[in-house]
């Protein structure tokens, strides 16, 4: 055979290696896990370079360079199956680094003593460590499965496995005879492939929930800021405030308003939506001081069911909504004595009864102040339909309002409810 077309086949081989690895270096700064697919990349190339230099020599026995090539080769292959299995492992630390700096530098090391000592002894050596490294990180494997065991991570454990194990079998790599052999030469790639694939998606998976963690503690932080700033002035407000005069009530009315609306905005920005229950005894907690403050009795009726404490998330968030906004209209616009609060199961009828009611002295008359109650009140039933909720609003003048909410029981699917369900007896 021609020297030069026997060198063709290695030397294209090595050219197409360095134009991938720098189009993935280049192109891989706008990836989040740009390590991920550069130790994809170097696997899989790692695995050509020893493809192609094998018929390199195929002629005549290899050289040292020969042998020094095709074993770094395997050495990079090995590299990529520990770095992806660590990863999808989520081992912190330093210890994916130590096993790489060992891998790349100290087994590339190893090789290059022996290939110019000739010493065998350095070559068992290398493979000797080569098993230790590669059982550690097997034993990693294994202690992390018998930890959190989680059914998700099953394909990058298998996949994992498979690439060390045959990492393990080194006689298999070199000069490969059987037809096993050879044919288990192919299945590398298509395994570190595989497994470069659910890691990636694993890793973007946790990096989404770091951020929706930090997003969240960064709301949290403002919502804070905001209560203890604003929140602490408009208190400090209210305090200097005479309400046996009218003026000064009307402006202590409005603040007080204005003091709920913020804290009720703060409990909204929970990470997690609380049970009915427990949202009714924030909403309680929230507002004692005003209804202390402006002389408003509150009657206190909730029932402790199971049922209620199982309602979705979607019908405890708009039932919530629902009655705080019937509580502000009480503060704002009833002039009430007395507010009641009942949240009972009905079993006949497998509904969750949420009442709001006051003896004041109903929806307002005047124009300007029927218009913001009427939005409160589309808001509300808006929500209603939604969550597929029953609302009924029922007032009269001097009478007071009432304002009732049936939630659809926990087991019941979720039925948007039709505008015509939803009864409001207008003044």
């Amino acid at each position: 055979m021609d020297p030069v077309a026997h060198q063709f086949g290695p030397l294209a081989g090595l050219v197409a290696i360095f134009l991938t690895v720098s189009v993935l270096a280049v192109a891989g700064r706008q990836r989040e896990q740009r390590g991920l697919d550069l130790v994809m990349a170097l696997g899989l190339l790692a695995w050509m370079v020893f493809l192609v230099w094998q018929p390199r020599f195929a002629p005549t026995p290899p050289g040292p360079v020969d042998e020094f090539v095709e074993h770094m080769g395997f050495q990079l292959c090995v590299s990529a199956a520990c770095g992806l299995a660590l990863t999808g492992a989520r081992v912190q630390g330093h210890l994916p680094w130590l096993v790489w700096t060992y891998q790349l530098v100290g087994g590339g090391g190893i090789l290059l003593i022996w290939t110019i000592s000739g010493l065998p002894y350095w070559f068992d050596f290398w493979e000797a460590t080569n098993w230790i490294v590669v059982g550690g990180v097997l034993a990693v494997l294994a202690q992390h499965w018998a930890r959190r065991r989680e059914q998700r991570t099953m394909g990058i454990l298998l996949l994992s496995v498979v690439l060390l194990v045959y990492g393990l079998l080194a006689d298999v790599w070199h000069h490969p005879t059987s037809r096993v052999a050879i044919a288990g030469m192919f299945i590398y790639p298509a395994a570190l492939v595989g497994l470069w694939s659910l890691v990636s998606a694993q890793v973007r998976s946790d990096m989404a929930v770091h951020r929706d963690g930090q997003r969240e503690l960064q709301r949290q932080r403002i919502a804070q800021d905001v209560h203890d700033g604003v929140g602490s002035q408009l208190v400090a407000i209210l305090s200097s405030l005479d309400l046996r005069q009218p003026d000064q009530k009307a402006l202590a009315i409005a603040l007080e308003q204005c003091l709920l609306d913020l804290k009720i905005t703060v409990d909204s920005l929970q990470q997690e939506t609380p049970s009915l229950l427990d949202g009714l005894a924030m909403l309680r907690y929230r507002i004692q001081p005003s209804l202390t403050r402006l002389g408003v009795e509150l009657a206190w009726q909730l029932q402790d069911h199971e049922a209620i404490r199982r309602l979705p998330s979607l019908r405890v968030t708009h039932s919530l909504r629902i009655a705080q906004e019937a509580v502000a209209n009480v503060l704002r616009h009833s002039d009430a004595g007395c507010m009641t609060v009942i949240c009972r199961y009905l079993p006949d009828v497998h509904e969750v009864e949420l009442v709001v009611r006051d003896d004041g002295r109903g929806l307002p008359l005047a124009s300007d102040e029927r218009g913001r109650v009427g939005r409160g009140l589309t808001g509300m039933r808006r929500r209603a339909q939604e969550a597929g909720l029953r609302l009924e609003i029922r007032s009269q003048p001097t009478l007071g309002t009432t304002v009732e909410l049936r939630i659809p029981g926990p087991d019941r699917p979720h039925e948007p409810a039709q505008p015509e369900r939803l009864g409001y007896a207008s003044v």
